[in-house]
Parts: structure tokens; sequence; C-alpha cells
């Protein structure tokens, strides 16, 4: 199993102070690539995914797409926010992923995923699971 994770180096110069206490997006946002097993590829998110720490989701996430398995994994089950930037960057994965074959799969659980993702209902519609081990016995 490898494990990279993601982190940016952008600065945000050009904001007066764009996040509380001087936080940037990689203070906001934890991006961990998996790979579990030779078909499934995880993306596990921890943090906040909004318009500040979105580029930092979409490098990782849309940056490992051409080396991932068949099956990608995003889990937001440890995602404290969730807002309309982060459905952006999953509308983009699925665009990537499906034409190639492949499935993007969602664990979620948390309220604020769950609820931007029914919202989204009528624009994207994603496969959502509650646990890493649903997908792996599925693509078993």
């Amino acid at each position: 199993m490898s494990t990279v994770v993601a982190t940016s180096s952008q600065s945000a110069t050009h904001f007066a102070q764009p996040w509380p206490s001087g936080r940037g997006p990689s203070d906001r946002l934890r991006v961990t690539l998996m790979t579990p097993t030779d078909s499934v590829t995880l993306c596990a998110l921890v943090g906040e995914v909004d318009y500040y720490s979105a580029d930092v989701f979409r490098s990782s996430l849309i940056g490992s797409l051409g080396t991932a398995g068949s099956v990608v994994v995003v889990d937001l089950s440890r995602v404290t926010f969730f807002g309309s930037a982060g459905l952006r960057v999953l509308i983009e994965a699925e665009a990537v992923v499906g034409p190639a074959g492949g499935k993007l799969v969602l664990i979620t659980g948390r309220r604020c995923v769950d609820r931007l993702l029914a919202a989204a209902g009528n624009v994207a519609v994603f496969q959502t699971v509650t646990s890493l081990a649903e997908v792996i016995a599925d693509a078993a």
C-alpha cells in the first residue's frame, strides 16, 4: 500500500486575511492518497472543503487519476464542511473517471456532505457507500 499526503504550496498574499488566524488551505484540508488494492484508489479528506481549500483537493484527486485504479473512492466521512467548490471537484473527477471506464464512489455519512449531495441531485448523482470495505468487497 502506498501513501501520499498532499499539501498546497500556494500562498494567498493577494488576500488581506482570507483565513482566521492566518490559516491557509493546507491547514484547513488534509488530503491523503492510498492504493488499498490494485483496482481501488482512495482519496481521504480531513477538514474543510470550501472555495479556499478546493484547489488542494482538486490537484490531489485529479492529479492522481492518471495512475488510479479502476475504482476511485473519495472518503468524505471526516469532512467538517463541504461547499459547492468541493462538489465541483467531484463533478470534474467524474468527468475524467467515467469516460475512461472507471467508477467514482463516495464514502459519506456527514450531514454537511449528504445535504449538499441531496441538493445537487438534479445536477450530479454519485454512488455513495458507508465504508471502504464495501467498495473493496464489490471490486473483488
